[in-house]
C-alpha cells in the first residue's frame, strides 16, 4: 500500500469505576488494560500513523486527546471502550472532532472464559457493554461509523482495521486529485462521459483540460541530451527497441512532454483522448511510449479520455500498490473459458511477464497513417491471480463491477498490444449476459491479486456503487 493513514486512537475506560473504588490508577486491572492498549497501538502502527495519547478515563483528558488528534490531521478515529465507560467522555472527543469517520471497535481481552471469573476479570472484559451503548448514541446523532469486533491479538482483526482505514484515507486524499483530459472528451464512446461538476462534488476530484499545442510546443523544445538520457533509462531497464532512431526520438519527446505537463499541473491521472484526428494531425503520432518517471510517481494513464477508468486506476493503485493495466476483453474462448484482454496505447511496464521480453514497437493502429510510426510498449501480463474491474460514471456516481480470475502462464498470445490471457470461473456466456444487462463500459482494469471482497470496503467508504460477480 502506498498510503499510511493517520488514525486517531480513542481508548476509553470509566471514570465512575475509579470514583467508587472499583479501579485505581495503579491497580493490576489498570495495568492490564494499559498493556492491551499499547499492544493494539503497536499492531496498528505497522500500517498507519497512530495518534495516541493514552487510555482515557476523564472528561478533561478526553478533550486534550481530541485536540492532539485534530492538530495532527487524522484521517479517522478508532474508538474502543476497553471497559464499560460513560458517554460523556466520548462526547467530549466528538465535540472537537464532529465530522471525522469512525471505526467503532469491540475489543475482547479474552479468547475464552476461565472456569469462574472474578469481578475484576469481568470488568476487564466489559468493553463489550460499552461498544453497544456507544453505538446507540452515535447512530442517533448521525455519525458515520463502521463496526469491527475481535480478540486484541487476532491478526484478522487488524487486517480488517487496515482495510477500512486505507479506504477512508483514500477518500480524504481524493479531494486533492487532479485528472488531466487531453484534450477533450471522447465523442466516439458516450459511455466514457462524466459530469465533472458532480465528480467534484462527490469525490473532490478536479478535471483539467489540456491543449494539444501546449504538449507539442514542449515536446519540440527537448534537446538531444534529454533524449539520450531517456534512451539510456530504457536500455538499463532492458527494453528491446524495434523502431528506428527517428521514430523512437520523436516518441521520447512526447513522453517527456507529458511528464513535464503532469508535473506542472500536479496531475495524478491523465485521461488521453488518443483516437481523435486532431491529436494525430498535431503530433504526428499517438504519445504512448512509457515514461518510467511517470510510473515511479504513480500517475495513471487511461486512453480514450475514460475519466472513470482513470480515477479507478488511481484508487486501485493507492489501495493495492499495484499499477492497473487498462484493457478491453478483445475476444473469448468458450471451450477453455478464457479471455484475451488488451488495449492499444500507454501502459506501465511493471506488469510484464519476466519470462518474455519487454519490447518497444511501432504503434499497431497508426504506424501506417501518422507522420511517424510511433512507439509503444508491448508485453504479456505476468501470470497469477488477478482482479478485473469495470468503472463507469452511471449518471449519478461511479460504479464498479468486479470479478476475479487468473492470468495464465505461457507465451505471447496477441500481436501488437500489451495483453493478458486469463481465465475466470464464471461461464463466459453468463458473464456477458450479466455485465451487458448491468450496463458497463468496454474498459476493464486488471490488478494483480484477488481483492474482490476487500474492494467492497473501499467502495462503501468512497461512495462508489459496487457489484461483485459470482462464479455461477
Amino acid at each position: 500500500m502506498s498510503i499510511k493513514p493517520k488514525i486517531g486512537i480513542i481508548f476509553i475506560t470509566s471514570e465512575w469505576f475509579r470514583d467508587i473504588g472499583l479501579q485505581d490508577s495503579s491497580s493490576l486491572l489498570t495495568n492490564d488494560v494499559d498493556k492491551i492498549a499499547n499492544s493494539i497501538v503497536e499492531n496498528i502502527s505497522t500500517f498507519s500513523e497512530p495518534i495516541y495519547n493514552g487510555v482515557i478515563s476523564s472528561y478533561s483528558f478526553a478533550k486534550e486527546s481530541a485536540i492532539k488528534i485534530k492538530e495532527a490531521g487524522a484521517d479517522l478515529l478508532l474508538i474502543a471502550p476497553l471497559m464499560w465507560c460513560e458517554d460523556n467522555i466520548l462526547r467530549a472527543v466528538l465535540r472537537e472532532l464532529p465530522k471525522i469517520p469512525i471505526i467503532l471497535c469491540t475489543i475482547m481481552p479474552y479468547e475464552s472464559f476461565s472456569n469462574f471469573m472474578s469481578f475484576q476479570e469481568m470488568l476487564k472484559g466489559s468493553g463489550t457493554v460499552g461498544s453497544q451503548q456507544i453505538s446507540g448514541f452515535l447512530r442517533k446523532d448521525g455519525f458515520i461509523y463502521e463496526s469491527i469486533a475481535g480478540y486484541f491479538e487476532d491478526p484478522d482483526f487488524f487486517a480488517e482495521i487496515k482495510k477500512h482505514s486505507i479506504a477512508i484515507a483514500i477518500k480524504n486524499r481524493l479531494k486533492n486529485v487532479k485528472c488531466g483530459i487531453l484534450p477533450f472528451r471522447c465523442d466516439q464512446m458516450a459511455v466514457t462521459y462524466v459530469d465533472e461538476f458532480n465528480i467534484h462534488k462527490l469525490y473532490g476530484i478536479e478535471l483539467k483540460y489540456l491543449e494539444l499545442q501546449r504538449i507539442k510546443d514542449i515536446a519540440q523544445r527537448f534537446e538531444k541530451s534529454s533524449i539520450d538520457e531517456f534512451k539510456s533509462i530504457l536500455d538499463k531497464l532492458g527494453f528491446i527497441v524495434e523502431v528506428n532512431s527517428e521514430n523512437l526520438e520523436e516518441a521520447i519527446k512526447y513522453s517527456l512532454a507529458l511528464e513535464r505537463v503532469i508535473e506542472d499541473e500536479n496531475l495524478k491521472v491523465l485521461a488521453m483522448n488518443d483516437v481523435i484526428n486532431e491529436m494525430h494531425s498535431c503530433f504526428g503520432l499517438r504519445p504512448c511510449l512509457v515514461n518510467p518517471k511517470i510510473s515511479r510517481e504513480g500517475v495513471m494513464v487511461s486512453m480514450e479520455a475514460d475519466v472513470a477508468a482513470g480515477i479507478a486506476m488511481h484508487i486501485l493503485h493507492e489501495y493495492t500498490g499495484d499499477s492497473p493495466l487498462y484493457t478491453e476483453i478483445l475476444c473469448a474462448d468458450l471451450i477453455d473459458n478464457t479471455f484475451l484482454m488488451g488495449h492499444a496505447g500507454y501502459h506501465d511496464y511493471v506488469n510484464y511477464d519476466p519470462d518474455y521480453p519487454l519490447k518497444i514497437i511501432s504503434d499497431p493502429e497508426y504506424k501506417n497513417s501518422d507522420r511517424f510510426t510511433g512507439a509503444c510498449l508491448y508485453y504479456k501480463y505476468k501470470p497469477g491471480p488477478i482482479s478485473i474491474i469495470n468503472s463507469i460514471y452511471d449518471g449519478e456516481k461511479l460504479r464498479w463491477v468486479v470479478i476475479e480470475g487468473e492470468s495464465l502462464p505461457g507465451p505471447l498470445k496477441l500481436e501488437g498490444n500489451s495483453h493478458v490471457y486469463c481465465r475466470i470461473m464464471k461461464p463466459i456466456t453468463s458473464f456477458y449476459r450479466e455485465t451487458v444487462k448491468i450496463g458497463i463500459s468496454q474498459h476493464w482494469l486488471v490488478v494483480y491479486g484477488h481483492f474482490m471482497k476487500d474492494l467492497k470496503v473501499l467502495c462503501d467508504w468512497n461512495n462508489i456503487e459496487y457489484i461483485m460477480l459470482d462464479n455461477s
